[in-house]
């Protein structure tokens, strides 16, 4: 895992294909410190994301890719990945835009916001 926007593109798109794949270690292991309540909130809410998911979302999802020139460097730390850098996109995530916002935590990179 490269500790570099490219690296942190790499686990956006590792997100994205576990949610298609409702792969729940992969998503908490990647989304659990955004959570108030840790990895055991994750994994009692996660499912619930996994059910918004219609079945083309779930197959647009497993194709995502992440522009790394859109990646946007915040310090050596922090990233943010704009909606525009993700694509396809899950209907869902058309509709409700959002900038992820990505932290280098114990060797790896997380999604934090």
């Amino acid at each position: 895992m490269a500790h570099t926007p490219d690296g942190a593109a790499g686990v956006m798109e590792d997100y994205h294909h576990a949610l298609g794949a409702k792969d729940l270690d992969t998503v908490c292991r990647i989304t659990g410190p955004a959570f108030d309540g840790g990895d055991k909130e994750c994994r009692s809410l996660t499912p619930i994301q996994f059910g918004m998911f219609s079945s083309g979302d779930l197959q647009k999802l497993k194709l995502t890719k992440v522009d790394r020139a859109k990646v946007q460097s915040k310090g050596p730390d922090k990233v943010t990945v704009p909606p525009a850098a993700i694509s396809p996109k899950a209907s869902i995530m058309e509709s409700d835009p959002k900038t992820f916002t990505m932290a280098w935590r114990d060797g790896t990179w997380v999604i934090i916001g």
